[in-house]
Parts: structure tokens; sequence; C-alpha cells
């Protein structure tokens, strides 16, 4: 009865573990446990023959790829915030050169406006001096 229910129990999950990335791993490990469960002789077999190093191999090699789907999603987020700040310092840099010459434009004409201001003095003072 228990030989029933653990197998019903791997029945169910082997499809889901196998369809996912490091399940194929898992599914390859419990389809050699039940080799050697049912055939304990194949045991000295599958340590020589390089199968148990081969699928430590397969599992690394998914292992590595999710760390690698990882990586490359971190360092595209990295990319796209640097062009978001590359572009806002660039919106900076325009606003602060559109202020600079706002400002230019009011120094100017306060310099006109105080030039006229002084000659009209300057002439005043001709009339009653």
């Amino acid at each position: 009865m228990s030989e029933l229910r653990t197998s019903l129990a791997i029945g169910k999950a082997r499809w889901v573990l196998a369809g996912a990335g490091g399940g194929a791993g898992l599914a390859v490990g419990l389809a050699a446990v039940r080799s050697l469960t049912a055939r304990p002789e194949f045991l000295p077999q599958l340590l020589n023959g390089g199968f148990l190093y081969f699928s430590v191999l397969v599992v690394g090699m998914v292992i590595a790829s999710k760390k690698m789907d990882t990586f490359t999603a971190m360092h595209e987020r990295t990319v796209v915030a640097q062009e978001q700040l590359a572009s806002n310092v660039g919106a900076l840099v325009a606003k602060d050169t559109q202020r600079e010459r706002e400002q230019e434009l009011l120094l100017n004409h306060l310099t006109r406006t105080n030039e006229t201001i002084l000659e009209r003095l300057d002439e005043l003072k001709a009339l009653h001096g």
C-alpha cells in the first residue's frame, strides 16, 4: 500500500517537475532511483558508467542557466536605469541652460534700464546745475 501511495504522489508531480527547468534533473534522478529499486544490480553499472556524473552535469547546467537568466535580467534593469538617468540628466542640463539664458536676458535688460536712468540723471544734473 505504501508503494502505491508513493508512486501516486510522485506520479502526479512528476510531469510538473519534469516541465520545470530544474525538474528535468529531478525526473532523471527519479527514473534512476526507480530503476535501482527494481533492479539493485544496476548500481555498480550506474556509478561506473558515468551516468551519475552526467546527471550532475545536466543539473549544474540547468542551475547555471537559471543564474545566467537572473544575471541577464538584472543587467537589463541596470541598463534601463542608466538610460533613464542619462535622459533625466540631459533634461536637467537643458533646463539649466534655458534658465541661464533667461537670467542673461534679464541682466541685459536691467543693465540697459540702468544705463538709461543714469543718462537721464546726467541730463537732469546738467539742467539744474
